[in-house]
């Protein structure tokens, strides 16, 4: 999924550019992006017992972790860093990825909503972000169904994304489905509207 490797990408450079050139994340990022998950694990395990203070290892091993599909190994990681810092973009990204791949869609909407709220608006997160939420909002309508306040959420949340992005090649599907759902959208007096 391009948005996710962009965005992935995105927390890589900016912890590059954070730390400097440093060995241990040139190495680990390195096999991260050859999808090499045992040997980029190794490598940010070896790094933060080099340094158990520095949260840039740990997210990225909890991506990695993520990236391997060991999601609740990923999701522990992660947690880690935030109940040291709350506000750890990098980590509540990571994390709503990570929930969002295992099918946790409202505890991905959570993070995301989160990370909306630490994240430039002009960046290419802030609309990733809208994206993200607006699909585990349209896997909720299936499954287990929407509050008329999540499905006004979903759409503004796929509205922002199409408003950022125009010409995405997901747009033209997006705006179709939005346009679909608004139609067959029950009255607010509908507690819960599930819909395939």
């Amino acid at each position: 999924m391009r948005i996710v490797t962009l965005t992935i990408l995105f927390f890589v450079s900016t912890a590059l550019s954070t730390v400097g050139q440093d060995t241990f994340l040139d190495k680990g990022n390195s096999f991260l992006t050859n999808k090499q998950f045992d040997r980029a694990e190794q490598v940010f395990r070896e790094a933060i017992k080099s340094d158990t203070s520095n949260l840039i290892y740990q997210c990225q091993l909890g991506l990695t972790l993520i990236q391997a599909k060991k999601y609740s190994d990923g999701e522990q990681v992660l947690s880690k860093v935030l109940n040291v810092d709350a506000n750890n973009v990098a980590a509540i990204w990571y994390s709503g990825i990570g929930n969002f791949y295992n099918a946790q869609d409202r505890l991905a909407i959570r993070q995301f909503e989160k990370a909306l709220t630490l994240l430039d608006k002009k960046s290419g997160q802030y609309y990733s972000a809208n994206w993200f939420i607006g699909k585990c909002y349209a896997n909720l309508l299936k499954n287990e169904g929407l509050t008329y306040i999540e499905t006004d959420r979903m759409f503004e949340c796929y509205n922002e994304y199409l408003r950022r992005q125009p010409n995405a090649e997901d747009a033209p599907k997006i705006r179709e489905y939005v346009e679909r759902k608004r139609k067959r959208r029950p009255s607010s007096n509908v507690e819960v509207w599930r819909d395939l």
